[in-house]
């Protein structure tokens, strides 16, 4: 038994260290694929027609996506094998929700989606947490909300739920989630069956997405209902 336990942790590990290769591998050429195509629509190499733009557009916001794929499969091996590390500095919630909600902007555009931000006024937003970790877990949450959404609407928004919390959320006219869904969706490796019957994606944003929120001392969560949409949340103290 002690023999067999030993193989599984062994092929484990072996396991997260080919997703982390695959992943670094994977990464170096995806960022220069963006650079490559951020400067032809900036114009280094001459105009060019607005049709190529918007193709353009649509590549950015695929290797985009692919990004945060690898990012996930990085984050996922770092925290198995204890090597995630955090850097935590003070900052508004709000501009690292006004930065991600623009990058999703072409893919909101792209389905025809109405997509909205609202910020309301005169919250207290200051945060302790990773910032750029912010960014990822506001970018799965929104960009899950586009996937599963066909027609209606996405509306990012920002909230002070009390003296001591800001809420970030993500509401959406998508199929909706069954409570028994719910229960399980932020596990590893889970996915939501789509409204058409399908399932997307590895299953590992929402997993990574707790995990983080926890280490800021927040909560994270969905209020959702088939045929009625989603609100995916999550909620962090604000300090002064």
């Amino acid at each position: 038994m002690e023999e067999l336990t030993q193989k599984l942790k062994d092929l484990d590990q072996q396991k997260n260290e080919f997703i982390s290769m695959a992943a670094h591998e994977l990464r170096a050429p995806m960022t220069a694929i963006k650079g490559y195509i951020s400067m032809i629509l900036e114009g280094d190499t001459g105009d060019i027609p607005e049709k190529a733009r918007g193709f353009l557009a649509d590549a950015t916001s695929i290797n985009d996506r692919m990004v945060r794929l690898v990012n996930n499969m990085l984050n996922v091996s770092r925290i198995e094998e204890g090597r995630m590390s955090f850097q935590f500095d003070t900052d508004e919630l709000s501009r690292v929700v006004r930065t991600v909600y623009s990058q999703f902007l072409p893919e909101a555009q792209r389905k025809s989606l109405e997509y909205k931000l609202d910020i309301s006024k005169e919250i207290k937003d200051r945060v302790y947490a990773d910032i750029d970790k912010l960014h990822e877990i506001a970018g799965n949450l929104i960009s899950n909300a586009i996937k599963y959404t066909e027609t209606g609407s996405v509306i990012v928004r920002l909230v002070q739920k009390d003296a001591g919390t800001i809420r970030f959320e993500v509401v959406d006219t998508g199929p909706g989630i069954s409570s028994e869904e719910q229960v399980k969706l932020f596990q590893k490796f889970y996915r939501v069956e789509s409204n058409v019957g399908k399932t997307t994606g590895t299953g590992l944003g929402l997993y990574i997405s707790r995990l983080m929120i926890e280490k800021f001392n927040g909560k994270i969560g969905l209020d959702s209902e088939p045929g009625k949409g989603s609100i995916f949340w999550f909620e962090l103290p604000v300090v002064a």
